[in-house]
């Protein structure tokens, strides 16, 4: 099988320098033509985790601060959005952000800190339990009591006057974190990597609250939300396109340089295709079945991703009486081909036995990556020890009779295992199909695998439908743990109000708190042997299972004039910074 090598494309290929580095042309209008495998399910961030938001609040909202292309195309920079200027420091844990008073949302009302206060409170509010409230809590920072006041529900036991967000003036915030952090943290914190963060349009949002003041449909149509960003939400045909105009009143609009942006919703790969070779994509990334047509196509760069492609495995379907033995996810875990399933099914990917991604440390002080690290290396060599990245078919039947033990279950009962996941996601299709075969054969017939399929919703929204499945495709990621290794984990914890499993673990939870105590954030060294500690303990007890390390294959068209140089962690592209060269 062909092999490319990653750091080589890191520095891209001679063609799309040539192409980053064209001059613009001039256009009558500029087009950029993107598109999202799947809609977005509502347009409120504080409320939906399915990543697909992140396109149109990153190009029609607005945040206190963004990141922006370096003018060198070598890195970026954070700048004032909503903000006037970079956060100013009062003393370790305090920061004041100074509001641009030029900021208004698309109908000309304005936004200032009680635009903010408002937003930040309802995220937080702990009736109406938003899905996102910990991404403004705790997720590049911590802020004072924000957490404790998101988790209280109607106990009232932390005011809102408690938590560490305060209006100064009309157009100052001040931001209390529980322990020191750089300006850069605070930055990420409030930017376009943080969708959560962008305001909402207080008048639309009160209008769409019920009685009980549990849920808002704010963001539901475009008729209630609002934009604020560098481009107006113009058209939205749900499952088919939206549509992006540039706002030529934006403080910032010199940034950007298309008139529109079309993204187009194509959750069929076949499609994409179709519209990438005539033209009507800027922009493709490949899947199992079609990168063996494009691997050596000079338009190809490749770069590693934060995320781990895994399994969560439920403890608590009412149907499958192994389900709640730790013995039962480990014959499970020792059960998967992953060389297999990564390279013949996903198609150039990366076999993974282990948890913590392949960009995990690559923005910490020295860029140590903690796969690359002595405790990295050591759990990954644990994990070998098993067999290729843990798969051992005899190690998996040992670990299946235990659970029958444990269970007090009869040997010969044969277990049927429900596999769920979208349809429209063909490599874990093919890997269904290809564990149906597999399975029965690892472990004698006693399991059998069936899959389920949904559409039209996100593996979380699946899951609050029914208890009875066992195994559910996922790939959850932490654009934090670049910095902090540890919080790729985050998800996991009891604590993540839209955690993505039902097993919990109180060593395993406490392991999380010591990584992510103060004494060890400020020591990187220390970090990585209590991370690698914290993997071991994942591994016990299987939280999940890892499989596949995703690595990114993209295209851009000849025609699309990128901002960078080369693939950025932490920025990537900047593809919306971006111009059309015709």
């Amino acid at each position: 099988m062909k092999r490319r090598n990653t750091l080589v494309v890191l520095g891209m290929t001679a063609l799309l320098l040539a192409v980053c580095l064209l001059p613009a042309a001039a256009s009558a209008e500029k087009v950029l033509r993107y598109y999202l495998t799947g809609d977005c399910p509502i347009l409120n961030g504080h409320d939906s985790v399915d990543v697909s938001l992140d396109t149109p609040i990153s190009y029609c909202g607005a945040f206190p601060y963004r990141a922006v292309p370096d003018e060198d195309g070598l890195g970026y920079s954070y700048v004032g959005d909503l903000a006037a200027e970079l956060p100013i420091q009062v003393d370790e844990t305090t920061w004041q952000i100074k509001l641009r008073p030029e900021a208004k949302w698309q109908n000309g009302d304005p936004i200032n800190a009680d635009t903010f206060i408002y937003s930040y409170k309802m995220l937080l509010d702990p009736v109406l339990s938003n899905q996102m409230a910990d991404f403004l809590s705790d997720f590049n920072i911590t802020i004072v009591n924000a957490k404790e006041y998101s988790l209280q529900g109607t106990s009232n036991t932390v005011a809102w006057e408690d938590v560490g967000i305060k209006k100064i003036d009309d157009y100052t915030l001040e931001i209390k974190t529980t322990s020191p952090c750089s300006m850069t943290s605070v930055c990420s914190h409030f930017s376009q990597n943080n969708r959560a963060i962008a305001p909402v349009y207080e008048p639309l949002y009160e209008a769409g609250m019920n009685a009980e003041r549990t849920n808002t449909t704010y963001g539901t149509t475009l008729d209630m939300w609002m934009s604020c960003g560098p481009y107006t939400f113009d058209t939205w045909t749900f499952d088919s396109i939206q549509i992006y105009k540039k706002n030529p009143d934006y403080w910032l609009a010199d940034l950007f340089h298309y008139d529109t942006v079309e993204v187009r919703v194509i959750p069929e790969m076949n499609a994409r295709v179709e519209l990438w070779e005539s033209g009507m994509l800027d922009y493709l990334s490949p899947d199992a079945n079609t990168i063996e047509t494009y691997i050596d196509d000079p338009r190809m760069v490749e770069y590693p991703s934060l995320t781990v492609y895994h399994i969560d495995v439920n403890c608590k379907n009412p149907e499958n009486p192994l389900c709640g033995t730790v013995a039962w996810r480990k014959a499970l875990y020792h059960a998967m081909n992953r060389e297999v399933i990564a390279e013949s099914l996903f198609g150039y990917l990366e076999p993974s036995g282990t948890y913590v991604n392949g960009q995990a440390g690559i923005l910490s002080e020295n860029a140590l990556l903690y796969r690359d690290s002595e405790p990295g290396k050591a759990v990954a060599e644990l994990v070998d020890s098993w067999g290729p990245y843990g798969y051992n078919p005899e190690l998996a039947r040992e670990y299946l009779a235990k659970a029958y033990e444990e269970a007090g279950v009869p040997e010969d009962t044969v277990i049927t295992v429900r596999m769920a996941f979208d349809e429209s996601d063909t490599a874990w299709k093919a890997t269904a199909e290809y564990l149906m075969e597999e399975l029965p054969v690892i472990f004698e017939g006693k399991v059998q695998l069936e899959i389920d399929t949904y559409a039209g919703m996100s593996t979380t929204d699946y899951k609050k439908t029914t208890d009875v499945w066992d195994l559910s495709p996922n790939d959850w990621s932490r654009s934090a743990s670049r910095t902090y290794p540890y919080t790729c984990f985050y998800y996991y914890l009891s604590t993540y109000s839209s955690h993505p499993n039902n097993f919990f673990d109180e060593e395993f939870e406490a392991q999380y708190a010591v990584c992510d105590s103060d004494e060890v954030k400020s020591d990187y060294d220390r970090m990585l042997e209590e991370t690698a500690k914290l993997e071991r303990i994942y591994l016990d007890k299987v939280i999940q299972i890892p499989v596949v390390q995703h690595v990114n294959y993209d295209m851009f068209s000849t025609r699309l004039k990128l901002p960078v140089s080369t693939y950025i962690p932490g920025f990537g592209w900047g593809i919306m910074y971006g111009d059309i060269v015709e």
